[in-house]
């Protein structure tokens, strides 16, 4: 239920200004909220049509919500008004996923940062949905991050009413066009779909005597429709500004008012968890991040572009060896027919098609041609995610002209905090065919005409795991051998004492530490010790190093997000039970600290309702195994957070023309601006490592390419560095 009487008013007229300044004189509060509806999601490229923004007024429990419209002069006028001089009004401007409203402001000539008064904080409700509620998944219980999702759940029922309405007049307007396409080819849309229902559908894919009807009803499309359109047109093609303009003000006007409900319900409860510093930080995170997200990277579009057609036409090679074997046509999207033909033709029992149980087959079956279909289906999953995932969404994401790309982060994409983003999956490896020659890598298509600096934080959730070993007084001795400066002993024999600040001192200036045999001690390699434990094999015996990593690193990864043994079992379906546990096993066995560190985390499930980590964040209702993974890499996730803000601090400070590209998963990047020292990228690396709190050193590896992202190289001195660069401009 609504807790505030709301007002609207659509300023249409000069006399509807005056109204708005009068009531924002009147009663504007503390609170206000902002929201756009744009031509667009492309956060460079599309512009916003209409501005909706409000407050509420908590003395009289009254709010009020406006809307402008900006194509026209009024409507501009309007916006200038409240962004100049209005929005001094607040303390707090929140909006639901502000960051994107902050590019569509400034991609018609505001930049919300430079304009608000330092007495403003932006904020997004998404924080606040995030650190107000129990510390889950949605598919666990936890609450939506949309608004209408949330609002419809917390705060208002019939949140979605506005939205059903505007959707049955977006399915209104594609039926009218797909009645045209219908008429235009003389063939039913299913016939249409028959031709065009794979993912790689092209003007040559149809039928010759279809493609110049084809074209002369695509060309008929509105332009910003035109790109979208492989077959029938889906309704969420439409986009806003084509719809009624009033059932769109209304559905504008009701963003707001859910957007400082939502505000206005969960503050206190942010309060109540104790989460007011965790919305600080992604509060003072928001304006680097945009700026981030607005540099973007420069694409090699020649490579993008030869990488498509080399996949499509490897991908229709494939697709035909698949149907071939099935004796008809087949999609991999196709589940049920893929589990008939294999149970049928090949006369094996199979329950599900997913690719744990079809590798498990695959490794069992002794039919060759078994064998064959299997790896069809599942080579051509992947290839048909990449060509989609990658490839298209690059192409359609390249504004015209410009080779540059853009992403949206999420700061609060996971229940840790650890912040997500469409590129954070961008993978360190290409694709390539059977025989190995290169399809597609994305970090050939990433590309500088100066030089792109990368600090990559080493293994730091690992780190963090050895921490917490530490402060759980159960210091594993692997863990902290592989990664700490000291080691057990001192040459005296005395045992090191991880409370002893003079020995913390002594390590980190590089003291030198012996093992029980006085002996120097040489590093762990924490993913080695797995694998040995596992499968007794040791550095250079043969297969070590394949091990290493389809065991080793795997299994550490797992246990160290609190996977139990059914999730092994999962990770490794073509082993047997004996094996699993074996390497279930192995772990504790490698690791015996981490084991006390899990125990910890169990009994404090038990015990208590929340936890915090490193930074102060507290995280409710977490199971046990949940929360050995939360703590680690929640404290990771806002220790990263916390060194983007210095590091933005640090670039104000100094003035740097060096713009910050992207950041994925523990690494960050900057494309090198020649007007600026290349001394800053040590200062970058000293603030990233620096944390007294620790007694385990944080380390950033810092790389640098000059010409694409797959070609960068480790730099560890200053010298490395200039050499590189005088090297580079020597051989232009």
């Amino acid at each position: 239920m609504l807790q505030f009487k709301w007002y609207f008013c659509n300023v249409d007229t000069e006399q509807d200004i005056e109204n708005m300044i009068e009531v924002y004189n009147k009663y504007a509060s503390l609170y206000g909220a902002v929201d756009t509806e744009t031509t667009g999601l492309h956060i460079v490229k599309d512009i916003p049509f209409l501005a909706q923004f409000g407050f509420i007024d908590p003395e009289r429990m009254r709010g009020y919500a406006y809307v402008v419209d900006l194509r026209t002069e009024i409507g501009k006028k309007a916006l200038d008004v409240w962004l100049t001089q209005l929005i001094q009004k607040h303390t707090l401007l929140a909006g639901h996923n502000i960051s994107f409203d902050i590019h569509m402001f400034r991609n018609i000539g505001y930049d919300i940062f430079k304009i608000k008064p330092d007495t403003l904080t932006l904020t997004d409700t998404q924080f606040y949905i995030r650190y107000g509620h129990d510390a889950l998944h949605t598919s666990e219980g936890g609450p939506p991050l949309g608004l209408k999702d949330y609002t419809t759940r917390y705060v208002d029922k019939d949140a979605k009413v506005h939205e059903s309405a505007l959707k049955k007049e977006r399915t209104a307007i594609a039926k009218a066009y797909n009645v045209r396409l219908k008429q235009a080819l003389g063939i039913t849309l299913k016939q249409l779909n028959e031709y065009t229902k794979d993912c790689l559908f092209e003007l040559e894919d149809l039928p010759e005597n279809l493609r110049e009807r084809y074209i002369a009803w695509h060309n008929k499309l509105p332009d910003w429709l035109r790109p979208k359109v492989n077959s029938i047109v889906e309704s969420d093609m439409i986009q806003y500004d084509q719809l009624d303009t009033e059932t769109l003000k209304r559905y504008a006007a009701y963003d707001i008012v859910y957007t400082l409900e939502t505000l206005w319900f969960l503050i206190p409860k942010v309060k109540a968890r104790d989460n007011e510093n965790a919305v600080s930080i992604e509060n003072t995170l928001l304006e680097p991040v945009v700026y981030m997200e607005r540099v973007g990277f420069k694409c090699n579009t020649k490579y993008l572009e030869e990488s498509r057609v080399r996949m499509k036409n490897y991908i229709l090679t494939l697709r035909a060896e698949l149907n071939e074997l099935a004796e008809q046509e087949l999609s991999v999207g196709q589940h049920a027919l893929i589990k008939q033909i294999i149970n049928t033709k090949y006369e094996t029992e199979l329950t599900s098609t997913n690719d744990e149980q079809l590798k498990l087959l695959y490794n069992t079956t002794k039919n060759e041609e078994l064998k064959q279909f299997i790896w069809l289906v599942q080579e051509l999953r992947t290839l048909e995610k990449w060509y989609s995932t990658y490839i298209l969404r690059f192409q359609e994401r390249l504004t015209k002209g410009k080779d540059r790309l853009y992403t949206q982060i999420n700061q609060v994409g996971t229940v840790s905090g650890r912040v997500t983003s469409d590129f954070q999956q961008f993978p360190r490896n290409g694709i390539k065919d059977k025989e190995g020659n290169d399809l597609f890598n994305p970090r050939y298509m990433v590309e500088t005409d100066s030089a792109i600096v990368y600090l990559d934080y080493s293994q730091i959730e690992l780190r963090f795991q050895a921490l917490y070993t530490i402060l759980v007084n159960h210091p594993d001795q692997n863990l902290c051998r592989a990664y700490m400066p000291y080691k057990c002993h001192r040459a005296s024999g005395e045992l090191f004492d991880y409370n002893n600040p003079e020995h913390i001192k002594e390590a980190y200036d590089g003291s030198w530490y012996h093992d029980e045999d006085d002996l120097p001690w040489e590093p762990v390699d924490v993913h080695g010790a797995t694998t040995t434990a596992a499968t007794g094999l040791k550095p250079g015996d043969e297969g070590f190093k394949e091990a290493r990593y389809d065991i080793g690193k795997r299994t550490n990864f797992a246990k160290n997000y609190g996977a139990q043994l059914g999730r092994i079992r999962q990770m490794f379906p073509d082993k047997t039970l004996e094996e699993v546990k074996k390497i279930d096993a192995a772990y504790y066995n490698a690791f015996p600290g981490v084991k006390q560190y899990h125990s910890y985390c169990y009994n404090r499930a038990q015990l208590y309702s929340n936890t915090t980590n490193l930074f102060g964040v507290h995280y409710y209702n977490v199971s046990g195994h949940k929360l050995i993974n939360m703590l680690i890499q929640g404290s990771a996730a806002f220790y990263l957070k916390k060194k983007i803000i210095e590091l933005w601090e640090y670039t104000k400070a100094n003035n740097l023309q060096t713009k910050w590209q992207m950041q994925i998963h523990d690494e960050l990047s900057w494309e090198w601006n020649p007007e600026d020292s290349i001394e800053h990228f040590f200062e970058f690396k000293r603030i990233m490592e620096d944390w007294s709190d620790t007694k385990v050193p944080i380390v950033a590896d810092m790389e640098v390419t000059t010409t694409n992202w797959a070609e960068k190289q480790e730099i560890e001195t200053l010298e490395d560095l200039e050499r590189m660069l005088e090297n580079d401009s020597t051989n232009e």
